[in-house]
């Protein structure tokens, strides 16, 4: 299986119930996909007995994802940060406190030549302030994109990933969206 390609990047607000569950707000697309990379924290445990591995476990605990958008929206930014969006001014504020959202994108595979289209929702995201860096132009035209970084958290559930692939990308899109909103998937 070839990765090649990254589209339709998602997000939805989420709202978690006293029980742990989690419902989510209309998907929200926070601009074009450029890049997405994941790091899972995992918990490893290994039992030795009879001087040999007899048991060995590993799970993920959590980890942090990065996406890289093309562009920085003063709704989108100020949404998934906890900033507030007050007529185009983005305040921030040190008693600002970012949500847990849900995350989602859909990756263009290709399997024994044919094309496929798989989604990857991530239950638990936590974004934090990006880091900034600017250029001035020089001779030469140079793009820059943004990135965000995000802490995943494995919900009181367990599920913190959904995967599902699709040969339609149209339908790909269409399940992602289906995971918030209206008729969202409660974890």
């Amino acid at each position: 299986m070839a990765k090649i390609g990254l589209n339709n990047f998602r997000y939805g607000i989420a709202t978690i119930g006293s029980d742990g569950s989690i419902t989510y707000g209309a998907a929200q697309k926070p601009g074009k996909a450029v890049s997405f990379s994941f790091e899972p924290t995992k918990s490893d445990a290994k039992l030795y007995a009879d001087d040999s591995l007899a048991e060995s476990d590993s799970q993920v605990t959590g980890g942090t994802c990065t996406i890289g958008i093309d562009r920085f929206d003063d709704t989108t930014m100020a949404a998934l940060l906890g900033h507030t969006n007050d007529d185009g001014e983005i305040i921030s504020s040190s008693n600002d406190v970012a949500p847990y959202v849900g995350l989602g994108r859909v990756t263009r595979l290709l399997i024994d030549g044919v094309q496929s289209f798989r989604v990857t929702f991530l239950s638990q995201v936590k974004f934090s302030e990006p880091s900034q860096s600017d250029t001035t132009r020089g001779e030469s035209i140079e793009f820059s994109t943004y990135e965000l970084e995000g802490n995943v958290v494995v919900p009181a559930n367990g599920v913190w990933r959904i995967e599902k692939t699709f040969t339609d990308q149209s339908d790909a899109i269409s399940y992602l969206e289906g995971l918030f909103g209206a008729s969202p998937v409660s974890l």
